[in-house]
């Protein structure tokens, strides 16, 4: 089992502040459910609409974060 985080970051690779969403702890497997939704519509709808942001899901928890393992991919129009 490991403590995760899910962020909104400003760019694709990940990098720059993190805006912590949710914290979780995966099973023994590696896997979690986590419902992110609430701290998503706030963030977006207290900021600039014209500014780009990305999921990231990094290692442990705020303040202590690991790299990320897994960003947000841009889907093709």
């Amino acid at each position: 089992m490991a403590l995760s985080d899910i962020h909104l970051a400003p760019g694709k690779t990940g990098a720059g502040v993190l805006e912590s969403l949710q914290g979780f702890m995966t099973n023994p497997a590696g896997s979690a459910v986590v419902n992110a939704i609430g701290p998503i519509r706030q963030i977006v709808r207290d900021r600039d609409k014209s500014q780009r942001r990305y999921l990231v899901i990094a290692p442990g928890k705020a303040g202590n974060l690991g790299a990320p393992v897994q960003v947000h991919a841009e889907s093709s129009p």
